[in-house]
């Protein structure tokens, strides 16, 4: 009898790690912002740092869901 193999992992630390790190630098950002200053390497507004972490945070649920998916078969 064959053994099944078991499927590759799929997720991605790397991902969720840094979305959290954009969302703190988000956030910060935003803090210094109202405050009337910024961060210096951050050359873009708050919301959009939000959105490339978001981003990140949805694909690495999709490659989640798909492990998942792959292990229940």
């Amino acid at each position: 009898m064959e053994k099944k193999k078991k499927p590759a992992m799929y997720t991605a630390p790397v991902f969720l790690g840094t979305a959290f790190l954009l969302f703190g630098i988000a956030i910060i950002e935003k803090l210094l912002n109202l405050i009337g200053t910024g961060i210096p390497v951050v050359s873009v507004y708050p919301n959009q740092v939000l959105s490339w972490a978001v981003t990140l945070l949805i694909f690495e649920i999709a490659l989640t869901l798909r492990q998942l998916v792959e292990t229940q078969l």
